[in-house]
């Protein structure tokens, strides 16, 4: 696949080679360490920052509302943003990382509360569970590809960035409808228990997202392999990190509301 017609959604149409080619050059070539060491900084300020959202909400939890929507409109801010300036990266990136990270950190307690209020209790909580999940999904992401067993053809791109779209603009409508105190069903968590047709549509549809999330993890880690391979420049490490850092982030919120699905089914049963 040529590197100008990117596997990445989060890179998609024709991003990424225009990005690559406006990158301020340096001596250097980007490289895969490199790549992995601002994501991995970058998944340490998430980590820092969702200690904080806990925290914050812990002690004032009306204020998910206003977390929710700042982290909508980051993450919208940040994407526009690199769109136009892909050279951002280096600063954008770790905002986005932190954004997301007081979010998921707020969203884990309120899922904590929900969950103990129904007498379910788990070890660790659902952030602890989510984070193996993750850790898991990453892992075999990692595995499948460097066997050579997944690879994205460009068509296999295509039909992926579409899901994504499709999945984009779902949780962009159940967002709004939300606003309005309107819950869409089988996309929004659900607070019923035991092995209701709607509780198990939703972990279907939770699955299935999921799935899609660990493909675009693997479009990523292709698109750092092909970039590093072209020789781009270390100033394009940030802009590739920022794609690897959407897609874990998204993988581990759908592990957090896996997570959270499958004990309302099942710890509910107990009930």
């Amino acid at each position: 696949m040529s590197l100008l017609e990117s596997s990445n959604p989060v890179l998609a149409d024709g991003r990424l080679g225009p990005a690559l080619r406006n990158a301020s050059q340096s001596r250097d070539a980007a490289s895969v360490s490199g790549v992995i060491n601002k994501t991995s900084l970058c998944l340490a300020v998430a980590v820092a920052f969702g200690a904080m959202g806990h925290s914050v909400v812990a002690a004032n939890p009306g204020l998910l509302g206003i977390v929710n929507l700042v982290s909508f409109v980051a993450s919208l801010a940040v994407g526009f943003a690199l769109w136009g300036r892909p050279a951002w990266a280096a600063v954008l990136t770790p905002v986005y990382a932190a954004s997301q990270g007081f979010f998921l950190g707020a969203i884990s307690l309120v899922l904590d509360r929900m969950l103990a209020a129904k007498g379910i209790q788990l070890t660790g909580g659902v952030a602890l569970q989510a984070f193996l999940v993750t850790a898991g999904v990453t892992a075999a992401c990692l595995i499948l590809y460097r066997s050579g067993a997944i690879r994205i053809s460009q068509r296999g791109a295509f039909i992926l960035w579409c899901a994504v779209l499709g999945i984009a603009i779902t949780y962009l409508v159940s967002f709004v409808l939300s606003l309005f105190g309107v819950s869409t069903a089988f996309i929004s968590l659900p607070t019923q228990t035991g092995s209701s047709n709607a509780a198990l549509i939703g972990l279907a549809i939770n699955g299935v997202i999921l799935v899609v999330a660990a493909l675009t993890l693997v479009a990523d880690i292709q698109q750092v392999d092909e970039a590093v391979a072209a020789g781009v420049p270390s100033s394009s490490e940030w802009y590739l990190a920022y794609g690897l850092v959407v897609s874990l982030v998204w993988i581990y919120l759908e592990s957090l509301k896996l997570v959270f699905r499958l004990a309302m089914i099942f710890g509910g049963k107990r009930d």
